[in-house]
């Protein structure tokens, strides 16, 4: 919520606002604006300091209030009507007291009638079922661009060195979605290292986001180590992705484009729908979230609720970027026994990250993987919520042939000089990881035998391999059935390329026969 939102509510009279901040200092200060613009006394307690009054710095009544008993009945007892007072970190307080629970109810009543205002000030909410519905709840945003630009002029101003700044606009928005403090120190950082601000610098700010994202434990910032075109196959993957590139951008919201929502990528394990996750960043020049959505399950009533809610919180503060969920069929399990398991912890987050997805504003980009998809509720894979569901097959005789000639020249190799065509039938049914271990397997022989990597070795390490559709055939076939009427496919099959159309009734694509 904005600061405009706060105004609002203390126009409207509420006796009782949550603000949940990471920012106390910050939040202050506008509260504090917000004070003198309204005539209003400001008074904030802390359990170390009592009541401070930051509008009259002179009122010293309730210095002595450290208890948080004491502080409660100074508000009730103060006769300055019209005042904000703000309680830090008061949550420790608020479980299992009853004469505290007890204090705010009676509290509610009396602001009302004295034009006083209860600002709760904390980075964690913790609301009694008592008081709940008596109090409204905000989130503090984090600095947008202007505040972030600010900040970074203030750095710069005092230094009195002629510090280089090219593109501004990239260096703020690589901090987006830190706060003050932290966008400060990742400024400061960036000008000892770089003595400039650049686009190295920028790569200095991004990892310490990446270090303070981590530190949440749900979302891990994943740098780009890999392209797009690392990858083998995939091509109408890639076309979708080609023309989504500048879909983002300010030209294309002025266009009249909707940014995209978000693909599932779904098929058989090991066809490189993991790599294709991060290529995509690094195609879209977009920072990536893993999300790893286990980790917002708490053992605390309310608390895996609000995990998720802090959890896509930060990635709105970090968009544009690309949420992934890596096997989000994984995630969701025990979905359908939620209610006599867990008291419907599971199916409340899941319901929540279902609204999320459908209304989210901020352009937030989710690619999920899924090696079984059919275990997924269909609520979650239907239009509206995913732009699109793509199926990567097995790989088509020209693919095996891409994939292969890439890890030979990822370990230097001309894939000229092999005969990849022997190795490609020899290959047949192999995943893209399969492929990989061929490579691995082929330059292993060959360095055993002191020789350097020839299409024999290739040959004989794809003779000792036992592919997945082998061994999880009847599997494979029924994954590939479900795909035929709800994905679309990653890659053209050889066979069905430039051929007639023919439509499958019911069916979300169209397939090509000669």
């Amino acid at each position: 919520m904005s600061v405009n939102t706060i105004v609002n509510y203390i126009k409207a009279a509420y006796p009782v606002i949550w603000v949940k901040s990471f920012e106390e200092e910050r939040c202050l200060k506008e509260i504090g604006k917000i004070a003198k613009e309204r005539a209003k006394q400001l008074k904030v307690w802390s359990i170390t300091q009592g009541f401070m009054n930051r509008v009259d710095p002179s009122d010293d009544s309730g210095h002595e209030c450290k208890d948080p008993i004491t502080a409660l009945e100074f508000i009730k007892n103060d006769t300055e009507t019209h005042s904000i007072y703000v309680l830090q970190s008061f949550h420790f307080f608020l479980e299992d007291n009853p004469m505290i629970l007890q204090l705010l109810k009676d509290l509610i009543n009396h602001c009302k009638s004295h034009a006083k205002s209860i600002v709760f000030l904390s980075c964690r909410i913790v609301l009694p079922v008592e008081i709940e519905k008596e109090v409204a709840v905000l989130d503090f945003d984090l600095p947008n661009l202007e505040e972030l630009g600010q900040i970074l002029d203030d750095i710069l101003t005092p230094s009195g060195n002629a510090i280089e700044v090219s593109n501004r606009k990239r260096i703020l928005e690589s901090a987006l979605g830190l706060t003050a403090a932290e966008a400060e120190n990742a400024f400061s950082l960036a000008i000892v290292v770089h003595k400039a601000l650049n686009e190295e610098s920028v790569k200095t700010i991004q990892q310490e986001k990446a270090n303070i994202v981590k530190k949440s434990g749900m979302m891990e910032f994943i740098p780009p180590t890999n392209t797009i075109n690392d990858i083998g196959g995939a091509s109408n993957f890639k076309e979708w992705a080609q023309k989504r590139l500048k879909a983002f951008t300010e030209e294309a919201r002025k266009f009249g484009i909707q940014p995209p929502k978000g693909v599932v990528l779904t098929g058989i394990a090991g066809n490189g729908k993991s790599a294709m996750a991060k290529g995509l960043g690094n195609f879209w020049q977009l920072p990536i979230l893993r999300f790893d959505v286990g980790s917002v399950f708490g053992s605390l009533v309310g608390q895996s609720e609000d995990n998720m809610s802090r959890a896509l919180k930060m990635a709105e503060t970090i968009a544009p970027c690309i949420v992934w969920i890596d096997e989000i069929e994984k995630a969701f399990s025990g979905l359908s026994s939620s209610g006599s398991s867990d008291g419907g912890t599971t199916s409340r987050v899941h319901g929540y990250f279902l609204t999320w997805l459908q209304e989210k504003k901020e352009n937030v980009f989710v690619l999920a993987t899924a090696n079984n998809i059919r275990t997924l509720p269909p609520e979650l894979t239907r239009k509206g919520r995913f732009d699109e569901i793509f199926w990567f097959d097995l790989p088509e005789p020209e693919d095996r042939k891409e994939i292969l000639s890439i890890h030979l020249r990822k370990r230097g190799r001309e894939p000229e000089k092999f005969s990849l065509d022997l190795v490609v039938k020899k290959t047949k049914d192999f995943v893209g990881a399969e492929l990989e271990q061929v490579v691995v397997d082929g330059l292993n022989i060959a360095f055993s035998e002191d020789n350097d990597l020839n299409t024999q070795h290739l040959l004989e390490a794809a003779e000792s391999t036992v592919p997945l559709s082998k061994s999880k055939s009847t599997e494979i076939e029924d994954m590939r059935k479900w795909a035929l009427e709800n994905a679309r496919m990653a890659s053209t099959p050889h066979s069905q390329k430039n051929p007639s159309v023919v439509s499958f009734p019911g069916s979300r694509r169209e397939l090509s026969t000669d």
